[in-house]
C-alpha cells in the first residue's frame, strides 16, 4: 500500500513537471486581423471598384437575360441566377485572392522575423499568450 502511494506521488510529480515544462516551451503564437489588412492593402481600392462594377454588370445581365428570353419559370430563373453567381465568384477570387496571398506572404515573413511558430486569425486564441502582428504586416505592405 505504501509503495502504491509513493508511485502515485511520483507519477503526479512527473505529470506536474511535464505540464510546467510544456507551458514554458509553448509555441509562440501571432495573431492577424485579416479583414483590416485586406482593407489596408494597396490593391484593395482598385479591386473593390472592379468588384462593384462586376456586380452591377451581373445584375444587369441577369435582368436582361430574363427579359430577353422571357423566362418566367422559377427554376429557369434560378439556373440563370446561378450562372451569374458562379461567374461573380470566379471574378471575386481573381480580384481578391492575389491580395490575400500577398498578405499571407508578408505575414509569414513577419512570423519568421519574430520567431513565431504559428499565426492565427485575431480572435482565435482563447487562452494563452499571443502577439498581434497586424501592424507589422501592414508596415510591410507600404
Amino acid at each position: 500500500m505504501q509503495m502504491k502511494k509513493k508511485i502515485g506521488t511520483l507519477m503526479m510529480s512527473v505529470m506536474l513537471a511535464a505540464t510546467a515544462l510544456g507551458g514554458a516551451l509553448a509555441a509562440p503564437v501571432g495573431t492577424l486581423d485579416m479583414p483590416q489588412l485586406i482593407q489596408q492593402h494597396p490593391g484593395f481600392t482598385k479591386a473593390m471598384a472592379s468588384w462593384k462594377t462586376d456586380v452591377t454588370k451581373a445584375q444587369e445581365g441577369f435582368q436582361n437575360e430574363i427579359k430577353k428570353d422571357k423566362i418566367t419559370d422559377q427554376k429557369q430563373q434560378q439556373d440563370v441566377a446561378k450562372k451569374y453567381a458562379d461567374q461573380l465568384n470566379k471574378q471575386r477570387l481573381d480580384l481578391f485572392l492575389p491580395i490575400e496571398k500577398d498578405i499571407l506572404a508578408k505575414a509569414d515573413a513577419v512570423r519568421k522575423e519574430k520567431g513565431l511558430d504559428n499565426v492565427v486569425l485575431k480572435g482565435s486564441v482563447l487562452i494563452g499568450q499571443y502577439q498581434d502582428i497586424t501592424a507589422d504586416v501592414a508596415a510591410k505592405m507600404k
